[in-house]
């Protein structure tokens, strides 16, 4: 069983609610078969019993009471219907011609035979069975993808009272069981609900499930996930359990491994039954719950969420138990195949809820959710690219709302899926590539104003690199004009680029997307010859140019500027919208790409101009805004207005933006020096988001407290909503607006949106005050604005609110690339986000390694104060971090940035007395690796050790095996568990 880390934060809190109307449809040309599936011997109902269509893949599995329901078209009224069980014999009936709803299928009990199992002439082990089971995975189970279809039904009761009931039909893309790291997705067919009147509970309308049927579809398909760190079947954790073997003998020989906790009990979070089919080796069932360990290690986990349950709703919430039932099976008729796939995922979670202002006293909510795959589809079928369900965590009641809601009936299920559905789409069709990660990013190596799909080219090269026809001359200033045609997504408009000689030259280097037309490029009022390559500009002057003088070119230009593709990452361009009133709203946004995909410049992080002017000109109505402070607004002719703002400190190129739209303003002052605060919203939004502004200072006074002054004083400081979420300097913004949700916000979307706030403002110091010099050091910018964010955590949360937002970073991690990409290529299109979340645990590590916070606070701030409105590189970060600590650190971060693994502290326990032996080394890719870390030296009380890449040995007196843990919050660090040598004898 994979238990789940983040079980909590996956469906602890949906925390907002809509209410929805319902309308009735119906389905004819079908047959309804309805009963229940009984033990023959004691008449007890049979709970997961699977339903099948003989020669089809119509199907579905029986209730917790036994019951079912099954739809099927008139014309498969001839076929027969196969009922079976692990444990009883299965049972084949014809189908009655008119259908039946009061059918009773009685199955026969299996033989089961309790002793050890020979196979193959020698005696094995459950351990022996349970390893050849994960081995032949890849044998067992589809490596390819699948279109499956699904059933999917959850119910919560709150107090044995009804809550809210929801069921529907889904798509199912299942990624290759070869490929874990590739998540699986859901799209929503057709469903409904039925609430409940809340007010007979006292409570508000928050308690609800996050979307179950995604952490069904993720979460309980454990043999994808069979190398997950807390699955039971991953071989890290058998030291924790106790396995016996018997065998069950029905339709087919069957293998139960019985799982129960072992001496070590402290992290055997679950206890069941494993069902593995003799034959093909394949795991067939699973059956489990979380032992007391496992929910005392669920509640001391996610606690944040809890916490903020508390202070916002008044109440507290207790995860009490999980119960779970997983099965598989092997596809029948013209779509299946000898490989086995996921067929029914029954999970039943309990909570107490406790609230003294409501008068509720350990009062249960209860969960059942049941997800079913009633059609196996094609295979090579392409991942979800819209509307993919797997990635909501919204409540699954909120999720079927205006999708064909019906007045549901207290046994009323949804018709299962058939081919000859009227109501449900066709699945899509196989394609013929197999899968790979590749194909999930779609711009091809040749698209004119694209990205790269695999590989460098020279176009990244040009881009990417400081040649010498760049690094012979400085720019000091841009004055950007540009008129922007919404009408037709286009734009037009002329830079004049002042800069500085700095060797001799009579060519140079500028950049402009080949898809941007050049009208003229003129220096000294006289046009200049030049040629292009690619997205390169090459101009060339009629003479050398000398060293130290001062110069400067103007180009004209126009085109249409590429639009963002959002699933490949950081592809920028224009993006050209609408509010919710119908007027237009503009924004671009090039980080990765390159401020040259919209206006000419020498466009490399390494330079960047002292100052610019950024003129806009936009149709009568709309308002522009971009970075600095605005000088003058203009009235044109033929209903144009031109905005002229003005940047006084140094900028990167990609933090030069627009945003076009009939924005509310609203001003303050911040601080001793009043700092000018400007903030810009949809007018729609201005009062029912003030609260989001009026976070601004508070947040500004905490990140001046870590890291000094704000940077840009003189251009001010603006926030506003936008279409897309951006750190442009002295321009941040933050996304859209959640209009549609804003009455009914919960603390979880509030936080979330805060913290987006606090992550693209904290670019000023991180970003656009200290500034990367090539793209491949972009977690500089990334890394410590993401670890802000744990400032909003702790003053949010007074109890160790920080450390559960550390907590929350390392399931975000990908660990397939390392942190720093490939220099002098402008690589950032590939998966990019370990420079968050694993760059900020990173950061943590190091602060925590230091054992001293208030040199950690001195390295902030001087980072800030050393390199302010410069450009740096990971080497001169690092460098200086060993200057102020006076330690050599170099391997530290070549560990972590430079490679995907991180260091594996490898332990060896021996239990000798009353004492535990523990030998103990770091293992990395880096030799001669060192790190101080925190262990547990006494039961539950934790001090440093400081491993090397050598064995050490400690005597820890009091303490077992079960004792000893590592702090694996505060240290981004893996835990390997060795054998000792003394134990393998």
């Amino acid at each position: 069983m994979p238990y789940s880390a983040h079980l909590l934060c996956r469906f602890l809190f949906g925390l907002f609610f809509a209410l929805f109307t319902r309308s009735a449809s119906a389905q004819s040309g079908s047959l309804t078969l309805a009963g229940k599936v009984v033990n023959q011997t004691t008449g007890e109902p049979i709970p997961s019993a699977n339903i099948r269509v003989v020669g089809q893949t119509v199907g579905m599995v029986t209730d917790e009471k036994g019951q079912f329901r099954l739809t099927m078209p008139m014309a498969s009224a001839s076929d027969s219907l196969r009922v079976s069980s692990i444990g009883f014999r299965s049972v084949t009936r014809k189908i009655p011609e008119t259908g039946r709803q009061n059918l009773t299928i009685r199955l026969k009990p299996a033989a089961m035979k309790l002793d050890e199992v020979r196979v193959q002439a020698r005696r094995k082990t459950a351990v022996d069975i349970l390893r050849e089971a994960v081995a032949a995975i890849p044998r067992n189970y589809d490596t390819t993808s699948r279109q499956l279809t699904a059933f999917y039904r959850e119910d919560q009761q709150f107090a044995a009272k009804p809550v809210v009931s929801s069921e529907a039909v889904l798509s199912v893309y299942k990624a290759a069981y070869n490929q874990s790291e590739i998540e699986d997705g859901l799209k929503l067919l057709k469903g409904r609900k039925k609430e409940y009147d809340r007010a007979t509970h006292q409570l508000p309308p928050i308690i609800n499930l996050s979307n179950g049927a995604r952490t069904s579809l993720l979460y309980g398909d454990f043999v994808k996930r069979a190398f997950d760190k807390r699955n039971t079947i991953n071989e890290r954790n058998y030291k924790y359990y106790d396995f016996t073997l018997s065998i069950l003998k029905g339709d087919r020989l069957m293998y139960v491994i019985n799982v129960k906790t072992g001496k070590r009990k402290r992290k055997a979070f679950g206890v069941g039954k494993f069902y593995i089919d003799a034959q093909t080796m394949a795991f067939v069932r699973s059956e489990f719950q979380l032992t007391q360990a496992g929910i005392d290690a669920e509640n001391n986990r996610q606690w944040l969420l809890k916490k903020l349950a508390s202070a916002v709703h008044r109440m507290n919430l207790k995860f009490t138990g999980l119960k779970e039932v997983v099965t598989y099976s092997q596809p029948e008729g013209p779509g299946g195949s000898g490989q086995w796939n996921l067929s029914h995922v029954e999970r039943q979670y309990s909570f107490q809820i406790d609230s003294k202002s409501r008068n509720l006293i350990e009062k249960p909510w209860e969960v059942s959710t049941r997800f079913t795959i009633t059609d196996v589809g094609p295979k090579g079928v392409p991942p979800f690219t819209e509307g993919n369900l797997a990635e909501n965590q919204s409540p699954f009641s909120s999720l079927v709302s205006g999708q064909n809601n019906l007045d549901l009936g207290e046994s009323d299920h949804i018709p299962q899926r058939t081919v000859t559905d009227p109501m449900l789409p066709e699945p899509p069709k196989a394609v013929s590539k197999p899968d790979s990660v590749k194909k999930q990013i779609r711009n091809p190596v040749g698209d004119p104003v694209g990205n790269r799909q695999n590989g460098f080219t020279r176009a990244d090269t040009l881009r990417g690199k400081l040649t010498p026809l760049r690094s012979s001359y400085d720019v000091t200033f841009y004055d950007l004009a540009v008129k922007v045609d919404i009408g037709n997504k286009t734009i037009s408009g002329k830079n004049r680029m002042r800069f500085r000689v700095l060797t001799p030259l009579d060519k140079l280097q500028v950049d402009l997307y080949e898809n941007m037309q050049i009208h003229q490029i003129r220096h000294a009022g006289k046009p200049l010859r030049y040629t292009r390559e690619f997205n390169a500009v090459f101009v060339e002057f009629p003479e050398a140019l000398k060293a130290g003088s001062e110069q400067e070119i103007e180009i004209e230009y126009a085109g249409k500027p590429q639009v963002p593709d959002l699933s490949v990452p950081m592809m920028g361009g224009f993006l050209w919208e609408k509010d919710r009133d119908g007027n237009p709203w503009v924004q671009v946004v090039c980080q990765g790409s390159g401020a040259s995909l919209w206006w000419p410049n020498k466009d490399h992080l390494s330079d960047e101009p002292d100052s610019m002017r950024i003129s806009v000109t936009v149709p009568d109505g709309l308002m522009s805004i971009s970075n600095g402070r605005l000088r003058r607004k203009t009235v044109l002719p033929g209903n144009w207005t031109q905005y002229d703002w003005y940047v006084s400190y140094p900028i990167n190129n990609y933090n030069v933006t627009l945003n076009i739209g009939n924005y509310a303003q609203r001003r303050e002052t911040y601080g001793p020096d009043s700092l000018t605060l400007d903030y810009y919203c949809m007018p729609y939004n201005q009062e029912k988001f003030r609260w989001v502004f009026d976070g601004v200072k508070p947040m500004l006074a905490t990140l001046e407290k870590y890291y000094g002054k704000y940077p840009f004083p003189r251009d001010g400081f603006t926030l506003m909503e936008s279409l897309y979420p951006m750190e442009h300097q002295s321009a941040v913004s933050f996304g859209k607006l959640p209009i549609s949700r804003a009455d009914s916000l919960t603390a979880t979307d509030s936080l979330s949106l805060m913290q987006l706030v606090w992550h693209e403002v904290s670019h000023e110091w991180w970003g656009n005050n200290v500034s990367c010099r090539d793209m491949a050091d972009l977690w500089i910018h990334e890394a410590f604005a993401t670890y802000s964010e744990g400032f909003l955590l702790d003053s949010v949360v007074n109890e160790d609110g920080e450390l559960g937002y550390i907590a929350s970073l390392s399931p975000q991690v990908i660990g397939r690339e390392p942190i720093i990409g490939v220099r002098d290529v402008n690589h950032i299109h590939y998966e990019i986000g370990d420079m968050y979340a694993k760059g900020a645990l990173v950061l943590y590590t190091l602060r925590h390694a230091l054992q001293n916070d208030t040199l950690w606070a001195a390295i902030l701030k001087g980072i800030q104060q050393r390199f302010r409105l410069q450009t740096v590189t990971s080497k001169d970060i690092i460098g200086y971090i060993n200057e102020i600590t006076g330690t050599d650190y170099t391997s530290f971060f070549d560990q972590y940035l430079n490679h995907a693994t991180i260091p594996t502290l490898q332990v060896k326990l021996v239990e000798k007395g009353s004492s535990l032996m523990v030998d103990y080394r770091w293992q990395t890719n880096v030799p001669n690796f060192r790190m101080p870390v925190s262990v547990t030296k006494a039961p539950d009380q934790f001090g440093f050790i400081s491993p090397t890449t050598d064995w050490q040995t400690m005597m820890l007196p009091g303490m077992t095996a079960d004792d000893f843990e590592v702090d694996e919050v505060r240290f981004y660090v893996n835990v390997e568990e060795l054998e000792p040598e003394s134990l393998k004898q």
